[in-house]
């Protein structure tokens, strides 16, 4: 199989491989099932100057490794990509999980577990809402920690 990419295309296959890179090793450093997303990245990034796109790339020949440059991740939007992401997934998930935590507090485990899956989405979507609306218009500004 061929695939064929303009220098733009390209460009943007290498922003996605540096951001699933980026994701995929933030929090799973050397985890060798992970191997074969090393070898897909190091495959694309080989192919940097056939796409006139020497300059994001640069090659360790001692290592025998491919990684993007400095003027790469300066000059594209990747961490505005990561960063939107990971604040979003932040709100997202303190919210869901408060709204969990009082869900399960409210209907014990056992009477969620018993729930069909309708009456638990309708039944934890006013947790979700209380939290947004806390979160949206107050930020972390009231969050307290107790020992």
């Amino acid at each position: 199989m061929k695939i064929e990419f303009t220098p733009e295309q390209y460009e943007t296959l290498l922003k996605s491989i540096a951001i699933s890179s980026w994701m995929i090793n933030a929090f799973n450093e050397g985890d060798e099932e992970l191997n074969s997303y090393a070898e897909l990245e190091q495959y694309i990034l080989s192919f940097a100057k056939d796409f006139g796109k020497q300059e994001f790339v640069d090659y360790d020949a001692a290592d025998d490794v491919y990684f993007p440059t400095r003027k790469f991740e300066d000059q594209t939007d990747i961490f505005d990509i990561i960063s939107d992401y990971d604040n979003e997934l932040f709100w997202d998930e303190l919210i869901h999980r408060m709204a969990r935590r009082d869900f399960l507090q409210e209907y014990g485990e056992t009477g969620v577990a018993s729930m069909a899956i309708e009456e638990r989405i309708e039944k934890e979507a006013p947790y979700i809402s209380k939290y947004e609306e806390i979160f949206t218009n107050q930020g972390l500004e009231n969050i307290d920690i107790r020992p």
